[in-house]
């Protein structure tokens, strides 16, 4: 080792934070019972912490205590009124009793309190049968009830989601507590109204807010209703599916409520019945979930589904049995398998398919079809991850969990919106700054709801993210605050590291991010210092350009500031679709069998030849952008699709159509039909996540159970019975009874998968000479450029309220939100003498079309954005479609456009002159 690498890795470590000063203890006597506790602590949680259950109608372990219900009231000595324990303090001394004659009847009278005012219109009431008011009647024998006065408050029910009736209310403040603490919204307060207290949006106007339903969850009565279940069932009437979400990957656990074969509705871990917090570590999440998780259940049961197997014939659609069509599809495939091999057959998977239903799929594809041209929606960006991970250190995952992120002390954000894509994974690091003091570093083009809430907003120009990562790695090194064991162990690739920066300037670094200089060296230096720094990146740096290599980049980030070392430290890359991360482990991707083993390995395919007795094909296979071109030349005649839909969502660009024309004989397997379906030969209806078992992979690599609610729509059937009986019908049975089988396969074949173990990172090829003489080319200086026939930025954006198309199909979640709009920012609007509602056409050089503008304040000047779950119209193919030459991850989601405002002529009608003349 050089003499100069000696220099620089002889630095000190990051001083250690000075330790918090050891806080007093108190003694109290609780019942009898004397302990010790810290100065500071209330008496509730004391108390809980005995395992004693206090009633408690305002209070909730996750948010601060009210004390407005009156119930939780103790004796304590030297003090002539009860006090409510959910708020005081123990204090050195104290003897407390908690349940002498005297304090259950004033229990009950609090009690009494809340039921003469409430409407007792239980039988009517969302809430019968699960109200915490009923059950404190019935635990504390309050029978007799005095006639009182009722409130007479109308119900107000202007809100599209949630109905709010004060009668009911008890003014417990958890609703608003909830949505202030928790999901840092305030969306929420108590107002005033002809002299009676309310609960509402601020200023009494109609509540539209992220609709979570955490206000819903906790509160103790039927004071807020969802509109979309209201009247629709008594709690016991139902039956409960523990299960996991389908949408985003967050992998929120919901309690699936239905009869028959319908939801009525959704409910998670967060309830009154929570409220206690039991067996709740720290860390660990408040048992809520999002919009669409609770509200979007609806399209389970959508009338659009599609119920029987689908025919066409001269170009018309007709009902065939399934027997009738797999035998077909099986024979039609082993025709073309036959004449042309089977590389002429390619099939695509999405990411919304449970991890037996992938396995399954790529098994049937490369062991049946005798094809390794497959894919899956990881591909629009998630590879760009998994590629580069694994390059780098072995693993194509995140090495952090949702505990150790809330438990962070440094957080950085990097090119992710996570309050709209992945809302309760935000919640994490909401907490983690609001409770836990950790440093929020947020950087983003433009203002996210998670840039406002941080302690470091860093909001980069637009394409300014290379710069910004660049710059992190520059003051790393040159600040001599590199990860020590890192230098000790791969001097070679820190000198490659060192050597690249030098020759980045500061300040060309800070003009081209968008930065002051002094702002970025800050971050740096909290990452680096930090003890469980965590650092996080998502869709703004996977699907925009130069996605791979900004990947590789902050990799050398999190390994020069020691987060791959560090304990409780880590790194999350975000992936959209709530399997996606499971659908490449499963090996839907060319480049990996199952577990990420290396399809170009030998041994790997030897192993997977011996297990599955079958021989497999030679060589890497095509990604879905090979396949479409390869399409279009006529070299793929076959194509199965299972819940993609390439057509609706890559641009005109990419040339799906033309390709999807070119191919002899396509296969669509969809709970819906689609644009890309009206092209196929035979549409077969697919079950939805309510409908089957299996497991989820989320985002930080945990296994989440899938569980069955109620049997498939008609004669819809699960993913993986439907490859079964495809391989049936082409004489290669695969013998699996459901999905146990499949999972025990999986087990055996990965090890540890479905046990969670997480493998430890191996940066081994910071040690290879041929992959350290690539470091420098990562650290060139960058120049944006920007055509000035073309001076707006255009992304496809996603909303809250939806996750990719699937969404769309649900009416409740497009009550809350159908608006295909462009989003401007004030400024833009201002100079343009645009307002929201106003059209624009948005020109590029494919074309143009028109749209309705909503003006928001957070869009800097010259961004725009265009919601990616909607294609009326089709803004999408005003864009272009780039592939990464290493990954073929293909770029398409953000592209150079220019406005112009349309003008709308009024005309007015003028009376007639012979009517003038009357």
């Amino acid at each position: 080792m050089s003499d100069e690498i000696k220099a620089k890795i002889e630095i000190p470590t990051a001083p250690e934070p000075e330790a918090a000063p050891a806080k007093k203890m108190l003694d109290v006597t609780i019942d009898g019972k004397k302990i010790s506790v810290p100065e500071g602590s209330l008496l509730l949680d004391t108390m809980r912490g005995l395992g004693m259950e206090i009633p408690a109608m305002c209070y909730h372990y996750t948010f601060s205590s009210f004390g407005s219900c009156g119930v939780c009231l103790v004796e304590v000595e030297g003090k002539n009124n009860n006090v409510r324990s959910c708020t005081a303090k123990i204090t050195n001394g104290m003897v407390v009793k908690t349940s002498t004659e005297k304090i259950v009847d004033a229990r009950k009278k609090a009690i009494e309190k809340h039921l003469i005012v409430h409407p007792l219109d239980c039988p009517v009431c969302d809430a019968d049968g699960k109200c915490e008011l009923q059950d404190m009647a019935y635990d504390l024998g309050v029978y007799d009830i005095k006639k009182g006065t009722r409130k007479e408050i109308p119900e107000d029910t202007r809100s599209l989601v949630l109905d709010f009736n004060m009668n009911r209310c008890i003014l417990c403040g958890q609703c608003i507590n909830v949505c202030k603490e928790v999901q840092l919204v305030d969306a929420l307060c108590f107002y005033k109204k002809d002299g009676k207290t309310h609960v509402g949006a601020h200023d009494g106007v109609p509540l539209y807010c992220e609709f979570c339903g955490d206000c819903l969850a906790v509160c103790p009565v039927g004071a807020i209703v969802s509109r979309f279940s209201k009247y629709a069932f008594k709690p016991w009437q139902l039956k409960k599916t523990v299960t996991t979400c389908g949408y985003c990957s967050d992998g929120c656990t919901l309690h699936l409520e239905s009869e028959a074969q319908k939801v009525v509705r959704v409910t998670s871990k967060l309830s009154y019945l929570s409220k206690f917090g039991k067996e709740v570590e720290l860390g660990d999440d408040h048992g809520g979930t999002c919009v669409r998780g609770r509200f979007g259940f609806q399209y389970t049961q959508s009338e659009s589904r599609l119920s029987r197997p689908l025919m066409k014939t001269d170009g018309q659609w007709s009902e065939v049995p399934w027997f009738k069509a797999t035998a077909m599809i099986g024979k039609r495939l082993m025709e073309i398998k036959t004449q042309h091999g089977g590389e002429a057959i390619a099939g695509l998977i999405t990411g919304r398919c449970t991890n037996e239903d992938v396995y399954l799929f790529q098994r049937l594809m490369r062991s049946v079809l005798g094809t390794n041209n497959i894919d899956t929606a990881a591909r629009y960006g998630h590879m760009n991850s998994v590629t580069a991970l694994q390059q780098t250190i072995g693993i194509g995952q995140a090495t952090t969990s949702d505990k150790a992120m809330t438990l962070s002390d440094v957080i950085l954000v990097i090119g992710n919106d996570m309050t709209e894509t992945n809302p309760v994974t935000a919640l994490r690091l909401k907490e983690a700054k609001s409770r836990f003091q950790a440093k929020l570093m947020v950087a983003h083009n433009f203002q996210t709801n998670l840039m406002a809430l941080a302690s470091h907003p860093l909001q980069v120009v637009v394409g300014g993210e290379t710069a910004l990562i660049q710059g992190l790695v520059k003051s790393v090194i040159d600040k001599g605050l590199a990860f020590p064991a890192f230098v000790q162990k791969y001097p070679a690739a820190y000198e490659a590291l060192r050597q690249g920066v030098a020759g980045l300037s500061e300040e060309n670094l800070a003009r081209e991010s968008g930065l002051p200089w002094e702002k970025i060296a800050e971050a740096a230096e909290l990452l680096a210092k930090s003890k469980r720094g965590t650092l996080i990146w998502g869709e703004g740096i996977v699907s925009k350009k130069e996605g791979y290599h900004n990947v590789l980049r902050l990799i050398d980030l999190a390994l020069l500031t020691g987060l791959l070392e560090k304990e409780g430290a880590g790194i999350l890359p975000i992936c959209e679709e709530n399997n996606e991360q499971g659908a490449v482990d499963m090996g839907a991707v060319p480049e990996f069998l199952p577990g990420q083993r290396p399809y170009a390995s030998e041994s790997e395919r030897a192993r997977f030849r011996s297990a599955w007795n079958t021989e497999l094909p030679e060589g890497i296979g095509a990604t879905l952008p090979e396949i479409l071109e390869r399409a279009e030349r006529g070299e793929i005649k076959a194509l199965y699709l299972v819940g993609e839909n390439p057509l609706g969502t890559l641009p005109n660009a990419m040339r799906v159509r033309q390709a999807l024309e070119n191919v002899d004989f396509i296969v669509c397997q969809d709970p819906f039909m689609t644009e890309t379906g009206e092209m196929a030969d035979f549409v077969l209806p697919a079950a939805v996540a309510a409908e089957k078992e299996g497991t989820f992979t989320d985002v930080e690599g945990k296994i989440r159970r899938v569980a069955q609610a109620f049997d498939p729509r008609g004669e819809a059937r699960p993913d993986w019975k439907i490859f079964c009986d495809l391989a049936k019908g082409m004489n290669h049975p695969l013998q699996y009874k459901g999905p146990e089988d499949i999972n025990q396969e999986i087990a055996k074949l990965v090890p540890g998968y479905f046990r969670d173990e997480r493998p430890a990172p191996r940066p081994e090829r910071y040690s290879d000479g041929a992959f350290i003489a690539e470091i420098a080319g990562r650290y060139r200086a960058t120049e944006r450029k920007k055509e000035a026939a073309f001076p707006f930025s255009l992304d496809l954006i996603q909303v809250l309220y939806h996750s990719g198309k699937l969404s769309t199909r649900d009416p409740g979640l497009m009550k809350i939100e159908d608006k295909a709009v462009l989003y401007i920012g004030a400024a833009d609007a201002e100079a343009m003498g645009l307002k929201t509602a106003d059209t624009v056409k948005i020109k590029s050089s494919l074309g143009q079309v028109e749209v309705p503008v909503e003006v928001l304040e957070s869009l800097p000047k010259g961004v725009v954005h265009f919601p990616n779950h909607f294609n009326r119209p089709n803004v999408k193919d005003l864009l272009t479609g780039t592939i990464d030459p290493a990954t073929h991850v293909p770029y398409f989601k953000q592209g150079e456009v220019a406005l112009e405002k349309v003008w709308k002529i009024q005309l007015t009608v003028m009376p007639a002159a012979a009517e003038e003349t009357k």
